[in-house]
């Protein structure tokens, strides 16, 4: 990605509120749904630039969910991503995780395996 998306994307974390609570977690969430497709197209693009022939996926999907970890240490508990749909019944099939902010030390990501349907 460009300096100039990724001080889009930070910029835009700083702007958007965070959602009430649905569920205990020590995390507060914010949504954001890119209605102008400028994420979808910089990702489409890096995936390109990044020699990709044919691209592991159609689109990104729309909605996007940034996590506010407000203590240090936190974290998620092991889960597995639930498939989402869109408007037009797409299923959204990998996630993509970026950091916005470095870390002297934590921040490690463990993924799991794949559980079967």
């Amino acid at each position: 990605f460009t300096e100039q998306f990724l001080d889009q994307v930070e910029s835009l974390f700083h702007v958007l509120p965070v959602a009430e609570k649905q569920k205990d977690s020590p995390n507060d969430r914010s949504y954001f749904c890119d209605a102008e497709g400028w994420i979808q197209k910089a990702f489409a693009e890096a995936l390109m630039k990044a020699g990709s022939t044919e691209l592991p996926v159609e689109t990104a999907m729309a909605q996007m969910r940034f996590l506010h970890y407000s203590e240090v240490g936190g974290g998620l508990p092991p889960h597995v991503d639930l498939a989402r749909t869109d408007l037009v019944g797409r299923r959204s099939t990998h996630t993509f995780l970026l950091y916005l902010a470095d870390c002297s030390a934590g921040g490690e990501t463990v993924l799991l395996r794949r559980m079967e349907d």
